[in-house]
């Protein structure tokens, strides 16, 4: 890396002559893209010494990444503080959370700023002594009126010009990263026109969607009858051991004093740790598919053959060592008065059988819908409420160089499409207003959507500028996940031990 002139896009373009609202846009931009750096040129590594006590909370390639109230890490502190409102009493339990963030914050800046320093130093790189020079020169504490005062600077300690010296190098260093890495690049006409088609076309959809809680109420019942043991109930009592052999020494002290009608309660009492033990194990009336999401349904089958009184397991569970007890026969209710319990049951384990049958009755309505001719027409008979996206581009993911997102709208039910393979190949191809996608399954519902519009966007004036911003951001983003992913073999992270040392109150 060198300390070379910025030959970016938007330097070009700010030598143009161009209207006031164009300059606006390039300096927002500008202010967005220094903003990258976030705490970047504050000092970064400047205050080295061990003023006080220091706590070292992590390392990277080998540097020591520690706080004193003086250093790089404590004017990270004192400015993220600055950042958020501190304006609470020390001793409410929010302030303790607004401090926390903000260590946080600083701390990650300062683990960037050293994985920059470390990268830069292993490729050689060193900004000049005339460089530097140039630095001092234009640092407030040497100016007067505007103006560098030499008086001020010979008046200076040796220590704090090397001090001043080395901060500027260390400046100057992240200052040829950010230029680097993130500012210097370069766009063929041919690759910004193909990231602007893909940006400037802008589809909007109307769609309805059929949740699966609108599974037929005659399905569930044939589905509780076809399965009616999984929603008999029976009376049983339970008690929960940390161990297995704490839960052997139930069984047995069991086993000893059964003729004793309170046995069983007495032991829930001093053996039991879960929220049963208050009513003396007792769980009640409890369906057979609650108990084997607990311990499986061969355990579960034990437990129901059981005669009234006796108790199996222990079964090892996520919860502990759990014993057993019948406390009466099982029953089954009418089915057809457990419609809601077995249709959340089916919303839990037998999602493929809702979604099933709600993609035929969606493709059952597209059929309709087209022979129909009219989407909006054929749903609204049927008893749906058509609804229309916000216009989106075709963006996986949602990229922010691309602009908006089918997330946009606010339905909840369209939470993730960005991200779902599903939804853009079945969206994608509705090239003509008025094609009918086939059913996309969406956030425990099936979806139908029709092509309402397409516009295209003129091309920004900016654009350039807007592309070398995004890029820069992403290739920032990318190096930040790099250096604090937990199997990396450079990054140590002791924050949480280090920071509980220093405010114990946090927890």
């Amino acid at each position: 890396m060198s300390s070379k002139k910025n030959n970016h896009n938007f330097k070009t373009e700010q030598t143009k002559t161009a209207n006031s609202n164009n300059v606006l846009k390039y300096i927002g931009l500008t202010v967005v893209t220094l903003a990258l750096l976030g705490l970047i040129f504050s000092s970064v590594f400047s205050g080295r010494t061990r003023g006080g006590n220091h706590f070292v909370f992590g390392s990277y390639g080998g540097r020591s990444i520690e706080y004193t109230y003086d250093n790089a890490f404590g004017q990270a502190v004192e400015k993220a503080m600055a950042n958020y409102n501190t304006g609470v009493d020390q001793n409410n339990q929010f302030y303790s959370f607004i401090r926390y963030m903000a260590w946080q914050e600083a701390y990650t800046s300062v683990v960037f700023n050293t994985a920059i320093a470390y990268h830069l130093d292993k490729s050689g790189y060193e900004p000049s002594s005339r460089a530097v020079d140039r630095q001092i020169i234009e640092f407030g504490r040497y100016r007067t009126n505007g103006e560098f005062d030499e008086a001020k600077y010979i008046a200076a300690s040796q220590t704090t010009k090397d001090a001043d010296r080395a901060m500027m190098r260390e400046q100057l260093t992240m200052a040829a990263w950010g230029q680097d890495v993130l500012d210097s690049q370069y766009h063929s006409q041919a690759q910004l026109d193909f990231f602007w088609n893909m940006r400037s076309t802008e589809n909007s959809y109307d769609y309805i969607s059929i949740p699966f809680s609108d599974f037929p109420e005659n399905k569930i019942i044939e589905y509780g009858e076809a399965n009616s043991m999984l929603f008999t109930k029976r009376p049983v009592s339970r008690i929960t051991a940390s161990n297995e052999e704490m839960a052997n020494e139930v069984v047995t002290a069991y086993e000893e004093k059964r003729q004793n009608m309170t046995a069983f309660t007495e032991i829930a009492a001093e053996y039991s740790q879960d929220s049963y033990k208050d009513d003396g194990g007792s769980m009640g009336a409890t369906d057979y598919y609650l108990i084997s999401a607990l311990i499986g349904a061969e355990n579960t089958d034990a437990v129901f053959a059981l005669d009234e009184g006796d108790i199996t397991g222990p079964f090892e569970t996520d919860y502990g060592w759990i014993v057993f007890k019948a406390d009466g026969a099982s029953e089954l209710d009418n089915i057809a008065d457990r419609v809601e319990d077995i249709r959340s049951y089916m919303l839990q384990n037998e999602v493929g059988i809702l979604e099933d049958t709600m993609i035929a009755k969606a493709g059952e309505l597209r059929a309709k819908a087209i022979a129909a001719g009219s989407f909006r027409d054929t749903m609204t008979q049927n008893s749906f409420q058509v609804q229309t996206t916000a216009a989106f581009p075709v963006n996986f993911a949602t990229d922010s160089l691309l602009g908006g997102s089918p997330e946009n709208s606010g339905d909840p039910v369209l939470n993730g499409t960005a991200s779902s393979e599903d939804f853009w190949s079945k969206i994608i191809p509705l090239t003509n207003i008025d094609d009918i996608s086939q059913p996309v399954v969406l956030n425990s519902s099936v979806a139908l959507f029709t092509l309402a519009a397409s516009n295209t966007a003129e091309k920004m004036d900016y654009w350039p500028s807007l592309v070398d911003y995004e890029v820069a951001r992403s290739r920032q983003t990318d190096f930040q996940t790099a250096v604090v992913n937990p199997d990396s073999k450079r990054f140590d992270d002791n924050f949480t031990e280090e920071y509980n040392r220093i405010f114990p109150d946090q927890g």
